[in-house]
């Protein structure tokens, strides 16, 4: 018998199937709609045998729309930092680390084993960054995001270390930023505007969650969520996990994280 998840955001919804070895079975990402209207649309387009279904698990905002057992499977709630964090440990092999999910904000949570704490967040997050391009460089998905900034110019935009200093300084490379959009050109284009929003985001959140590993002693900083999967977030991780001696790790299907968090949650 297959469990099926879901994980109703702010503003997308993930939902999977898996089998009694907790193997992905079938997924799908929609944009928000209700949470019931989700679930239909995956049983059909990915032909979900749903008298296999043994349970159903929800978590995220969007689990209380649910008031009773979906198709009379027994259907169980699950907090969502706790399938923060269970995901997040889950899909990296640790035992612990501080798990930042990068949704339409953004949440930190420290895990440490079966025991869970969400030490905070921002409202920076998916929603910034798809809003601001959207609006900017008329970018309305992550995967145009991600073509667009190719050409972007962060020199028209960000000021950095270099631009204001020729002298060394053994605690800031050159390359690091000063101030995000502190040396915005005349000239900068929709693409260096959109690369220049999607740095400050990342930036922004890499050091806070280098900040929230700090409070906790935490070392280990794995990033999940939807956008934790563009590969300029490396980039700009790689450059914060050197200055700040973390580590951070992106796990494969980590934009199905919390999901895959609930479900075990209920072994």
């Amino acid at each position: 018998m297959n469990i099926i998840g879901i994980d109703s955001g702010s503003s997308t919804i993930k939902i999977i199937e898996v089998n009694e070895q907790k193997e992905i079975l079938h997924k799908l990402i929609l944009n928000k709609v209700p949470t019931i209207q989700a679930l239909e649309i995956f049983i059909i387009k990915e032909k979900i045998d749903v008298k296999n279904t043994q349970k159903i698990v929800l978590t995220g905002v969007g689990k209380d729309e649910i008031k009773e057992d979906i198709y009379n499977i027994p259907t169980i709630k699950v907090d969502e930092f706790i399938s923060i964090g269970m995901g997040g440990l889950n899909l990296s092999n640790q035992k612990k680390g501080l798990v930042v999910s990068i949704g339409t904000g953004t949440a930190f949570v420290e895990a440490r084993g079966k025991k869970f704490k969400h030490i905070g967040g921002t409202g920076i997050g998916g929603g910034t960054l798809l809003n601001l391009c959207k609006q900017i460089a008329d970018c309305d998905s992550i995967n145009k995001i991600n073509e667009t900034i190719k050409n972007g110019n962060l020199n028209n935009i960000d000021l950095r270390i270099q631009d204001i200093t020729t002298k060394e300084i053994k605690t800031l490379p050159p390359d690091i930023t000063s101030a995000n959009f502190g040396k915005l050109s005349e000239n900068a284009t929709k693409e260096d505007l959109c690369m220049g929003i999607v740095n400050m985001i990342f930036e922004t959140i890499g050091v806070m969650a280098v900040f929230g590993a700090q409070r906790t002693r935490l070392k280990n900083i794995i990033v999940v969520g939807n956008v934790a999967t563009m590969p300029y977030i490396k980039i700009v991780l790689k450059k914060i996990e050197k200055l700040h001696n973390v580590k951070f790790i992106i796990p494969k299907q980590a934009q199905f994280a919390t999901v895959i968090g609930a479900i075990e949650t209920i072994k």
